[in-house]
C-alpha cells in the first residue's frame, strides 16, 4: 500500500504478539511505514527549521525615486512559514546618519507572494513613531501594486493618508521607527 498522506490518513494493520511475519506481510509493513514517514518529512520540511519557527531576514528598504540608506539605524525582519501562509514582521529604527531618500518606501517580502498583490489589499497592521513629537500613528500595512516581491505601507491620519515615505506621515529623525506585521500566501 502506498502512503495516501497528506491527502488522507493511512490505515495500517497493527500486528499482534502472536502474528506471523506474513500476516501482515513484514516487508510490506516496513515499506508502508517508510512511505508514510517520507510523506511526513516532505510535508514538514528539511533543515534545522521547525514548522512555523521564526526565521530572521533583513528586509531590503528602497524608495520609489531615490533609495533611503539606513546608516547607523537598524532594519530587521523575521518571518514564519506554515504551509503557504507567511507571517512577517519588520522593524526599522532611524539613526543619526539615516538618509530618507525621496518617495514611497518599499520593503522586500521574505518569501515570494503567490500572485501579484495589487489594489492595496490589507495584509496586516503597523506602527510609526515620531519620537520628537511624542506621538505615534497606527496604520494599515498594504501591498503596493509592484508585484510579488515587496510591499509598501500606507497610513491614515487626521491630516490625510498616503504611503509611508521620506516625509509621511512625519519628517523622520533619529530614533523614529516603523514596524509592521503582515500575512500573505506564498507562491
Amino acid at each position: 500500500m502506498a502512503s495516501t498522506f497528506p491527502t488522507a490518513l493511512d490505515a495500517f494493520t497493527n500486528p499482534t504478539a502472536t502474528s506471523l511475519l506474513t500476516s501482515p506481510n513484514h516487508a510490506q509493513q516496513h515499506s508502508d511505514i517508510n512511505d508514510a514517514v517520507e510523506a511526513l518529512e516532505a510535508k514538514v520540511a528539511i533543515g534545522a527549521t521547525v514548522l512555523g519557527a521564526w526565521i530572521d531576514y533583513t528586509p531590503t528598504w528602497t524608495g520609489a525615486f531615490i533609495n533611503p540608506v539606513i546608516g547607523n539605524g537598524s532594519i530587521a525582519g523575521r518571518y514564519s512559514l506554515v504551509n503557504k501562509t507567511v507571517t512577517a514582521q519588520i522593524l526599522i529604527t532611524m539613526g543619526s546618519t539615516t538618509t530618507y531618500g525621496n518617495g514611497a518606501y518599499f520593503f522586500s517580502l521574505p518569501v515570494t507572494a503567490a500572485a501579484t498583490l495589487s489594489g492595496y489589499p490589507a495584509l496586516g497592521a503597523g506602527w510609526a513613531n515620531d519620537v520628537s513629537a511624542g506621538g505615534a500613528t497606527t496604520f494599515t500595512a498594504q501591498v503596493h501594486n509592484s508585484g510579488t516581491t515587496d510591499f509598501s505601507l500606507r497610513y491614515t491620519v487626521a491630516s490625510g493618508n498616503g504611503s509611508i515615505s521620506h516625509n509621511g506621515p512625519y519628517v523622520w529623525a533619529t530614533s523614529d521607527f516603523i514596524t509592521a506585521t503582515i500575512q500573505y500566501k506564498a507562491a
